[in-house]
């Protein structure tokens, strides 16, 4: 079998603690050291993992003066936070919001590209975590959850759900930020999610450059999550390729993989994260009954000697 990296998206139901997220590092425990790459001998802590980001490599722009987002020991749970805070690139008299999330930069344009694939089968229903906050004079942090679709008709990407929270006034104990998630179009299922949590509230998704706050403000921030998304694990770069057929299905279910297994398992879910049944899975395919199954949408974890190689939805439609 192929040696290829994975990425996985573990997604739990049922959260008894926020110290485990839905967000993978969403508990900020997972950091690594990036070595400066203008500065001898100095670096930066930067989050583990494909989800969240910062705009750290702004320290190593000559004109600009200190990083943004830290690693905190000083956290709600576990051992680490994270700690953002406000800068200014002063030549330019730019402000730079200290932010963590699912952002990269545009150098070209000095803008931001935000977004994550959103890889869940279910919609979230409220944006959870705990923040304390030391605004500088009037500033405020900020907490955002925008969930949005491609329309391939229209050309553009469709806003399905935003929430913006802003905590004014300073919060010296992690507090509870627990906010239902505002659908605009709940017919839709996103494909696209950005989280960002912000030293300040006046930031400027659109231009960087445009951004407001006082220099110095600062947030943490830990144990960020998303509540009711379906409880199985989700591979983004799965080791064995599967096709499902028909799809929609109205009984059999031909299930065809890219290699052979062997011990390998079809285990289905419905959308809330429930076992529903396990079928053997060995060769490179197999059919499957799925007729006693009601209609709707189901998932699929595929597994070999316990090990997790493919997951999907297959839908059935009789």
């Amino acid at each position: 079998m192929k040696k290829l990296a994975t990425l996985f998206i573990l997604i739990f139901i049922g959260f008894s603690s926020f110290g485990q997220s839905s967000l993978v590092n969403g508990n900020f425990e997972g950091w690594f050291w990036a070595p400066h790459p203008t500065h001898a001998q100095q670096g930066f802590y930067e989050p583990q993992g494909p989800f969240f980001h910062t705009l750290n490599i702004l320290d190593t722009i000559q004109a600009a003066q200190g990083l943004t987002v830290y690693r905190s020991d000083s956290a709600h749970s576990g051992n680490y936070a994270a700690r953002v805070i406000t800068r200014e690139i002063s030549l330019m008299q730019v402000i730079i919001p200290g932010v963590i999330g699912n952002i990269i930069i545009n150098w070209t344009g000095m803008t931001a590209i935000l977004g994550e694939p959103f890889t869940w089968a279910t919609k979230p229903t409220r944006f959870q975590g705990y923040y304390m906050s030391f605004p500088i004079e009037n500033d405020s942090s900020a907490a955002i959850l925008l969930l949005s679709k491609w329309d391939n008709t229209k050309k553009q990407r469709d806003t399905v759900a935003y929430t913006k929270l802003i905590f004014h006034g300073t919060v010296d104990t992690y507090t509870l930020f627990d906010e239902p998630i505002d659908y605009w179009d709940s017919s839709k299922m996103p494909d696209s999610i950005t989280v960002l949590l912000l030293s300040c509230g006046g930031y400027n998704a659109k231009h960087m450059m445009g951004s407001v706050g006082q220099v110095g403000s600062t947030a943490y921030f830990d144990d960020v999550t998303l509540t009711d998304i379906a409880g199985f694990q989700y591979m983004l770069m799965p080791e064995v390729n599967v096709r499902t057929s028909p799809n929609p299905t109205t009984g059999l279910l031909k299930v065809e993989l890219s290699e052979v297994l062997k011990n390998g398992l079809f285990e289905v879910f419905n959308l809330q994260g429930k076992h529903i049944n396990t079928y053997s899975l060995n060769g490179i395919s197999s059919t499957f009954h799925v007729g006693d199954l009601s209609n709707g949408t189901y998932c699929f974890k595929i597994t070999q000697d316990g090990k997790v190689v493919n997951t999907g939805t297959f839908i059935v439609k009789k």
